[in-house]
């Protein structure tokens, strides 16, 4: 059997509106139900390795990673997979640098990424970089007060 090289091997998301949303009250990251499925049909079902690219803005990559943890989501992300502001000098999304800076993090050829959002600016950002990009909606009535 011949081996074949995959398209895609590394699967960048965004997190808020694309994985869940953070509780204004209390803080903590609350992702959508079908988040972790999501997450685990990427990581185990088609094999790739998982990572994001989000912005932090006060908060520091120690606690955007424990929102993640908290949430459950942390199990799934590749160790070197986590890309925000702080690692590029403040560059953020859309900027076609941080979706660079962010696969050569992890050693993958930017042609071989893929990142999934909810912001259509932000995708044509990784698009911009070279990068595979999908637009994920939003679930319905996040934006409503709950």
């Amino acid at each position: 059997m011949a081996f074949m090289d995959k398209a895609i091997e590394f699967v960048f998301f965004d997190i808020g509106g694309t994985l869940g949303e953070r509780n204004a009250s209390t803080g903590e990251f609350v992702s959508f139900p079908s988040s972790q499925r999501l997450l685990a049909a990427v990581a185990g079902e088609v094999g790739l390795r998982i990572g994001v690219i989000t912005s932090l803005g006060p908060l520091n990559n120690s606690q955007g990673l424990a929102l993640l943890e908290q949430a459950g989501l942390g199990r799934f992300l590749d160790p070197r997979g986590f890309v925000s502001e702080h690692d590029t000098n403040g560059v953020a999304k859309p900027d076609p640098a941080i979706y660079r800076f962010a696969a050569q993090k992890v050693s993958v050829p930017i042609e071989k990424c893929l990142y999934v959002g909810e912001n259509l600016i932000e995708v044509i950002g990784a698009i911009a970089a070279g990068m595979h990009a999908v637009l994920k909606p939003s679930p319905p009535g996040r934006d409503l007060p709950v």
